[in-house]
């Protein structure tokens, strides 16, 4: 999924023009954050041993946050070396794990 921008739409009222400008002006910085350009992976299944992950993103990741946990376990990044961090991620549970993953 790629970032989503706001573009501004001309208007012949000044009013709509400056209501846009205002919108624009603060949705800018929350756009630029990293969280806000993620993909959601849903039932992924993390082994206790390196578990490669396409992340679908496009790029390198930043980060992930675990938005459910089937399983009483902790999902964390592998410290094993990630050979082609821009299409995956290794990572490795505590037990093995079905969770639902936002990259981004």
């Amino acid at each position: 999924m790629s970032r989503v921008n706001f573009t501004q739409i001309w208007s012949p009222d000044e009013e709509v023009t400056r209501l846009q400008s205002h919108i624009k002006t603060t949705l800018d910085p929350l756009l630029e954050l990293p969280i806000s350009d993620g993909v959601l992976q849903t039932n992924l299944s993390i082994a206790t041993s390196d578990t490669a992950i396409d992340h679908k993103l496009g790029r390198q990741y930043e980060g992930f946050i675990i938005t459910r946990l089937k399983s009483n376990s902790v999902i964390y990044e592998s410290s094993s070396t990630n050979d082609t961090p821009d299409r995956t991620i290794i990572l490795k549970a505590s037990a093995t794990a079905t969770a639902d993953i936002y990259f981004f």
